[in-house]
């Protein structure tokens, strides 16, 4: 009998605490006067708790209820083939969450049926999705997972689609978590087109953040995939492109933005990103 396979912890403890007490206390903190959004899909960013945890978990709270949790992320370029984790399980630091194997098997069916062959084994430790698990297992405690990167490409879109038909097909109720920061600003990013200081910050928040909001808001994938690969507005816009896409399918018709930032806010440094929190919804909440 093959031993069951779970995927383990990779990001030491600066990225979010290693104690579960303290990722339910933060959680909480973070989440107790957050009102319900009822959403299908959300965009949650990753960066490291300190940072962005805060908008990480209003993003995913705002998630309707469900009984399996998609965590896609990306740092993938566009070419590249779509990532998927394959273990059994996966070690979310508050438990042990059991990938759903049942939604998995018709996803990679309805890929193939769509002639989408690019499909590789997620093997690398990634941030992406890793820094969001805990507060999806917290949120929902009995979902399982499915985990996956997306290629800022049209792959996205389509696995969008063939994710909300694997979930119609199977029964399941699926909430969707995509994972991207926002533009990364300043040398250590090697890009600075409005050169350092207040100008810059306006620049990210109300321009080139602010096009790559704007764009998921619309719920528009070919501008998010574009805005994504050529400003550098979104580190892993195929994550958004493809949540729009399910989202799209499951009934959602708006895109709703809860908070953005700019991690300078948090730490002031020439070199910063941006975080938004947005929720994908019917319209009626």
């Amino acid at each position: 009998m093959q031993a069951r396979t779970i995927r383990s912890r990779t990001l030491p403890e600066g990225w979010y605490p290693s104690d579960s007490t303290a990722i339910r206390r933060l959680y909480a903190e973070w989440t107790s006067h957050v009102p319900a959004h009822d959403a299908v899909a959300v965009v949650a960013p990753h960066a490291g708790w300190y940072f962005s945890g805060d908008l990480a978990a209003l993003a995913i709270h705002a998630l309707g209820a469900c009984d399996t949790v998609i965590v896609c992320g990306g740092h993938l370029r566009a070419g590249d083939p779509l990532c998927i984790a394959k273990e059994d399980a996966f070690d979310c630091t508050v438990r042990i969450a059991d990938s759903d194997t049942a939604l998995l098997q018709a996803f990679l069916r309805t890929l193939q049926e769509m002639g989408i062959e690019e499909i590789e084994d997620d093997i690398y430790p990634d941030n992406s999705v890793e820094v969001l698990l805990p507060l999806a297992a917290l949120r929902f405690p009995d979902a399982r997972m499915l985990c996956m990167r997306m290629p800022p490409d049209y792959k996205a879109r389509e696995a969008g689609l063939a994710l909300a038909a694997a979930a119609l097909e199977t029964g399941r109720k699926v909430g969707f978590i995509a994972s991207t920061d926002l533009t990364h600003y300043g040398p250590n990013y090697h890009y600075m087109p409005r050169g350092v200081g207040p100008q810059a910050e306006t620049w990210v928040r109300e321009k080139n953040d602010r096009a790559l909001i704007d764009a998921a808001l619309a719920m528009d994938t070919e501008l998010v995939l574009k805005q994504g690969r050529e400003v550098q507005a979104a580190c892993s816009a195929g994550a958004v492109a493809a949540a729009i896409a399910f989202a799209q399918e499951r009934g959602a018709v708006q895109g709703i933005l809860m908070r953005h930032k700019l991690s300078s806010e948090v730490m002031h440094d020439l070199s910063f990103v941006g975080y938004a929190a947005i929720a994908f919804t019917a319209g009626n909440c």
